[in-house]
């Protein structure tokens, strides 16, 4: 029996969500435990786009949002990250507080470059992509 990870079924193959692997845990034929990896079925593909389809757009009303100058960039990479105020101060060391108040774009304009580095290396970008929200 082959055991391939690449999928043949074009339904699966969807240039906006790519392929679902999903990672099942079954008994073989003498009762033994096996991992074998899978794709997941139009049961489980369906919630899962229409998830990712609500990030996508709260990602986009975070950009407008910043674009508008009614939030900080702050607010898009974390929408883009999928975290929320206590997840990002988990990750960048800044108190829960300074973060909601970084969110607002009076505050995060006088950020210093240390604390603008904090939230870059959070998000897994550069300084200069924090303050230009590429």
């Amino acid at each position: 029996m082959e055991n391939s990870t690449e999928n043949t079924d074009p339904v699966y193959k969807n240039k906006d969500y790519g392929q679902y692997r999903e990672l099942f845990y079954t008994y073989d034929e003498q009762g033994n435990f096996q991992k074998s990896v899978g794709f997941h079925g139009t049961n489980t593909r369906v919630p899962l786009e229409q998830a990712w389809d609500l990030f996508n757009e709260r990602i986009e009303e975070a950009r407008l949002k910043v674009l508008a100058g009614k939030a900080s960039p702050i607010i898009y990479y974390m929408e883009k990250i999928l975290a929320d105020p206590m997840g990002l101060s988990m990750m960048a060391g800044i108190s829960l507080w300074r973060v909601k108040l970084h969110c607002m774009p009076i505050f995060f304009k006088r950020l210093s470059d240390k604390t603008l580095a904090k939230y870059a290396e959070a998000f897994n970008i550069t300084v200069d992509q924090l303050k230009k929200m590429e």
